[in-house]
């Protein structure tokens, strides 16, 4: 209300401003005291005079907007301080990940997003997870990650606590690709290295693992190519394809992919097959998010929820068959993470 008010305001004033400008040129002009040309030019002058009130009351709101965000991270930061704990020390190239009764919830929406899920990941193990729209595959992907704001329940990495984890410690261990793929205003080498010390020989390994490498050498400064502010020089599958780069680099030792081939190629797609069966190789702990069924073949286990929570938790390739359960992974109803095999997979989902 106040901006519109500005502007009413700021535009009667430069047409009364032009009016009177060219009242006084145009007696001027009769008077023989300036030229017609300099009538012109000064109305010209004039009118330009108002324009920098205008532009910052057109800008008013994006400047109130961004005011408030600044206002609203700070508060973030602050409630979010750095924890020096002591970084869990690695002795198996996966992490083993569990998830005990884990409710996400969001602002200004009633119904949890998550629903008191309880998951163990083994170490090593690649586990696809699908479902409907909205049934809480991203929410599960954030809070795996530690990333998801509003969550009751424990995340833990090998044994300890995700929230009492360095977080430099924890991100240089961790590998995300979002279906949203962001991007900083740098270079692709200095993207895929997360804006750390750019090791060469670590950014051209997890290029190459992504299948990448060759069509970074194809742009005109290869590795030194400036993306864009946010990646925008680049194509949609060129953001996907990069940002799995960056997941993998350093070797994490949990990933998680959400989407990672919504936008892929045939060649895309081909490369996110070629990096899944690295990982795997490694002994990489994986998540992968997505409805396409080949890619899931390639999976150990796959995960089905429904509005929040685990429906369904069987070996890949059993799924669509309706088969049992294998051997060593429990429901709720048929036994506890307790009673379960060491080193088998098992989920506990009191609410189903």
């Amino acid at each position: 209300d106040a901006q519109a008010r500005m502007q009413a305001i700021i535009g009667f004033a430069r047409l009364m401003q032009q009016s009177l400008c060219l009242a006084a040129g145009a007696l001027l002009v009769i008077e023989g005291e300036i030229s017609v040309g300099a009538m012109v030019a000064a109305n010209a002058l004039m009118s330009r005079a108002t324009h920098p009130l205008d532009a910052l009351t057109k800008a008013w709101k994006d400047i109130l907007s961004a005011r408030g965000a600044f206002l609203a991270l700070e508060r973030a930061l602050d409630k979010s301080p750095i924890i020096a704990a002591t970084p869990v020390e690695a002795d198996t190239p996966g992490a083993t990940l569990r998830l005990e009764h884990v409710i996400a919830t969001a602002s200004g929406r009633q119904a949890p997003i998550l629903r008191d899920v309880s998951l163990t990941i083994p170490a090593g193990v690649a586990l696809g997870v699908k479902g409907a729209s909205s049934s809480g595959k991203s929410a599960l992907a954030r809070v795996m990650l530690g990333i998801w704001p509003d969550t009751v329940g424990e995340v833990l990495i090998d044994g300890v606590l995700i929230r009492d984890i360095n977080r430099g410690a924890l991100g240089a261990g961790l590998g995300y690709l979002p279906q949203a793929v962001a991007f900083f205003e740098g270079t692709i080498a200095e993207n895929v290295a997360r804006f750390g010390k750019v090791e060469s020989s670590r950014v051209i390994e997890a290029c190459q693992m992504a299948g990448v490498h060759d069509m970074i050498l194809s742009f005109p400064k290869g590795y030194n190519t400036e993306i864009g502010d946010g990646g925008a020089f680049l194509s949609g599958g060129q953001r996907q394809r990069i940002g799995l780069a960056r997941a993998l680099y350093g070797n994490p030792r949990l990933v998680v992919l959400d989407e990672p081939n919504s936008s892929l190629d045939d060649a895309g797609d081909r490369a996110l097959f070629q990096a899944i069966k690295a990982l795997k190789e490694r002994g990489t702990t994986l998540v992968l998010i997505s409805h396409r069924p080949q890619i899931m073949a390639a999976m150990d286990l796959i995960l089905v929820m429904e509005d929040g929570c685990v429906l369904s938790l069987k070996a890949s390739g059993q799924h669509d068959r309706g088969t049992t359960r294998p051997s060593g992974i429990k429901s709720a109803a048929e036994g506890s993470a307790e009673d379960a095999a060491p080193g088998m997979m098992t989920f506990l989902n009191p609410a189903n």
